[in-house]
């Protein structure tokens, strides 16, 4: 085969793929050779070093996935990095944006994630990261361009610490998982920390709910129809996840053996959740059946989508607590009353660490249900939770 050395455009690689008897492009104006793989459809990139009486080459990615323009854009930096004796990385990706938007593509279907988890990456690198990274050459990448590019407009903009470290820990982990799959050679964060651009401590945000209000939250639930009245005294009594409740199947409720088991695709840590049904929620649960008799247990037809229990909550809260807060308290009020660390732990249904996965044996449902027939014992004195707040089949059905 032959090798063809003109002006490499991507018009003239289209054209050349055709010819059989073309190996390899070189450019005239650039130390860059484009190598044609034996189906014609794809080639691999090289910059090409003489270096004495030697020829050598560095392969820099694969064409069509880096078109020409993206190719030239980063000779310079590659030539500067040969010059200090660094040696050159092969790459799918010259620019963070395309390292992004294959991430993106895979983030959408990786199915292990929830539903939730994913939408907030995708939310991250569509709003944030894109906008201010997308253009950025992976080869030029560092702790000062992200400070520059990143950190600083992200806090321009007044957005929280927290939130910041969230973008940042998308941005880390997708280079993290181009690194690990071979599509980048060089994971230019591997080394990177958060605090390296912000040295605040991020404190835990309280719940709008403390313990002492548990009258208030009844005064707040009891008048409200269903399926937010449901919807709230569930979380309330079991401190579960918004995704969790509202996706609620009669199936997973079992009165014989007295349990709730919510299955691992619908918990955020993708564990299987299982919550034992003390007397006090077993009367409740029994007249949410009568009111709703399809297969949701907070839906007649079909349960709340995100964006309407989000709403119903907001609404129904007056914005005076979210239904994290409501889990918050759950958790605020079991501390109070005694109840174990660990087994507070798990009846958050929390993954746990380390050592403790395995010593740690909290996960016995008659210690859940002592836990929680204590603190439903103790709401039903303050909040009158079975007899007030309680539901109706002649009230407020949807």
């Amino acid at each position: 085969m032959k090798s063809v050395a003109l002006v490499i455009s991507d018009a003239a690689i289209t054209r050349h793929s055709a010819d059989v008897e073309v190996g390899e492009l070189r450019d005239h104006k650039s130390p860059i050779v484009l190598r044609f793989h034996k189906a014609r459809d794809k080639g691999t990139w090289y910059l090409v070093q003489y270096k004495r009486r030697d020829k050598k080459r560095h392969r820099l990615g694969y064409w069509p996935v880096l078109k020409t323009k993206d190719v030239q854009s980063i000779v310079p930096d590659m030539l500067k990095k040969l010059g200090t004796g660094a040696e050159v990385q092969s790459s799918q990706f010259v620019t963070v944006g395309q390292m992004l938007q294959w991430y993106l593509g895979r983030i959408q279907r990786e199915a292990v994630k929830s539903a939730s988890r994913r939408k907030g990456v995708v939310s991250a690198i569509k709003r944030h990261l894109l906008p201010l990274l997308g253009s950025v050459a992976i080869a030029a990448l560092d702790k000062a361009v992200i400070d520059d590019k990143l950190m600083l407009p992200l806090q321009a903009e007044g957005l929280q610490p927290s939130t910041i470290r969230l973008y940042y820990s998308v941005l880390k982990r997708a280079f993290a998982s181009a690194s690990e799959l071979g599509l980048v050679a060089l994971n230019p964060m591997a080394g990177m920390k958060f605090r390296d651009h912000i040295q605040k401590q991020i404190i835990p945000k309280p719940g709008k709910l403390l313990v002492s209000d548990a009258g208030r939250a009844q005064h707040l639930i009891s008048p409200l129809l269903q399926p937010v009245k449901g919807l709230l005294l569930f979380m309330l009594m079991f401190a579960t996840r918004i995704g969790e409740t509202r996706q609620l199947r009669w199936e997973y409720v079992d009165f014989d053996a007295r349990q709730i088991t919510i299955p691992g695709k619908l918990t955020k840590t993708g564990a299987p959740h299982i919550l034992p049904i003390t007397d006090d929620a077993k009367p409740i649960l029994q007249e949410l059946m009568q009111l709703y008799t399809g297969a949701w247990v907070f839906g007649q037809t079909d349960c709340p989508s995100e964006s309407e229990a989000d709403k119903l909550i907001r609404n129904a809260s007056k914005g005076k607590f979210s239904a994290h807060d409501l889990r918050k308290f759950a958790r605020s009020s079991w501390a109070t009353i005694g109840i174990d660390y660990w087994v507070s732990e798990r009846l958050l249904n929390h993954k746990q660490k380390g050592l403790d996965a395995v010593y740690i044996k909290a996960d016995a449902l008659d210690v859940k249900h002592a836990a929680l027939t204590q603190y439903h014992h103790w709401l039903k004195e303050r909040f009158a939770c079975r007899h007030h707040a309680g539901i109706e089949n002649n009230q407020g059905a949807a």
